[in-house]
Formats: C-alpha cells, sequence, structure tokens
C-alpha cells in the first residue's frame, strides 16, 4: 500500500515522503496513528494544504526534544531490575552523580 508520512518514521521516510508499505503496516499502525494518509490525489492535496502546520508542530516537538535531551546530557542513571513474587519485572532508576 501506497502512503503519504504525515510525520518521520525511522527507518521508512521523512514527513511527505510517498513510500510503499505492507498492508498491514499502514491498516494497524500508521494509519490509526495518524502518522500517515493513503496516497491518492485528494489526499496529496489535503497534506499540502497542512504541511506548514505539520511542520511547524514537527519543528515545537523537536524543540521540546531537544531540551530534555540537554536537561539527561551528561548524566548517567542505574537500572536496577528486580522480580516480585508472581515474577513481574519491577524497575526502579536512580540517577548518579557525575
Amino acid at each position: 500500500m501506497k502512503v503519504i508520512l504525515l510525520e518521520r518514521i525511522s527507518r521508512l521516510g521523512q514527513m511527505g515522503d510517498t513510500v510503499t508499505v505492507k498492508d498491514g503496516f499502514a491498516r494497524n499502525f500508521l494509519l490509526p496513528q495518524g502518522k500517515a494518509l493513503r496516497a491518492n490525489e485528494a489526499n496529496m492535496a489535503r497534506f499540502e494544504s497542512q504541511r506548514a502546520q505539520l511542520e511547524a508542530r514537527d519543528l515545537e516537538r523537536k524543540t521540546e526534544a531537544q531540551a530534555i535531551a540537554d536537561k539527561l546530557d551528561g548524566k548517567s542513571f542505574i537500572v536496577v531490575r528486580s522480580a516480585g513474587e508472581t515474577g513481574q519485572l519491577r524497575l526502579l532508576a536512580e540517577p548518579q552523580p557525575g
């Protein structure tokens, strides 16, 4: 199935790219999550009219992610995993100085 990507998808393409994916991946993930549109004339026109809004949203997300990355840069974490009595994993994390 050919789809138009509405955002960057790793190992698939950038926003605005028309790519061919397996039907199940498109129907079960990309289309319901709003990450892509079916590639047809009507959706191409719809994408072009919304392109500026999508690019602004993408830039905002990138700025927020960069701010979080800057906060975490240089910090290290130790992740301890332990299983409870039922065998279910619990996750505990502590930041380490330095």
